[in-house]
């Protein structure tokens, strides 16, 4: 992490995540004792993820996100606000690796999220469900699959059965991030992070050229 000070990222990363998920509570943790003990786990281990001489430990945060009654698809958008805010404050891309190392190890362990019981009263309008349209993976588990989106565990393209992001999802993420490169490669980085988790024998060099190497490089 160079010089930056590790304990003064953590504060900052884990408030700046917080922060964002309990403005609109898509957690559905509120503001009192469950927020502030999800706050000093998630500072505890994100200290153990950027420190590469202590090795990953997860039991205790996945205990803690358990009793929290988390699911897959929450963790997923606490991670992605989370990597986010580190990658503001520049702690380099093996840090990152180790967070999302990190998040994805705990996401297996966490329940899938709950389906909504259909009742045969007629057709009603679905609320709409924050947490799973802003996942990392969960955002695109529809009833009905839009085009050129991802299908884990295979991560082939729902559109044209490609591999994802294939040349037309490209140009479709470049237009939904409105050229915001840190976030789209925060967005791919997650992606890539649970490709490799689907995909073990999926060489690493080969899903970074995939998910990472065809965005556009920042015009010096």
């Amino acid at each position: 992490m160079g010089s930056t000070d590790p304990d003064r990222v953590v504060r900052l990363a884990v408030a700046e995540a917080l922060a964002r998920v309990a403005d609109q509570d898509t957690l559905g943790l509120g503001e009192g004792d469950a927020l502030e003990s999800l706050g000093g786990a998630l500072r505890e281990v994100l200290r153990r993820a950027l420190d590469d001489r202590v090795p990953l430990a997860t039991p205790e945060f996945v205990d803690m996100c358990r009793d929290l009654r988390l699911n897959r698809d929450s963790l997923d958008l606490l991670g992605h606000h989370l990597l986010t805010a580190l990658l503001a404050h520049h702690v380099g891309p093996d840090a990152l690796v180790r967070v999302g190392t990190l998040l994805g190890t705990v996401r297996r362990y966490l329940p899938e999220p709950r389906q909504p019981a259909r009742r045969n009263t007629g057709p009603e309008t679905r609320r709409r469900d924050v947490r799973a349209d802003n996942s990392v993976v969960g955002r695109y588990r529809r009833p009905k699959l839009p085009e050129h989106l991802p299908s884990p565990p295979s991560w082939t393209c729902t559109g044209c059965g490609r591999e994802w992001p294939c040349a037309t999802k490209q140009s479709q993420l470049l237009a939904e991030f409105g050229g915001a490169r840190a976030a789209l490669a925060v967005y791919l980085g997650s992606c890539l992070v649970a490709a490799a988790q689907d995909l073990p024998t999926l060489p690493l060099p080969r899903a970074r050229l995939r998910f990472l190497g065809w965005l556009p490089r920042a015009r010096m």
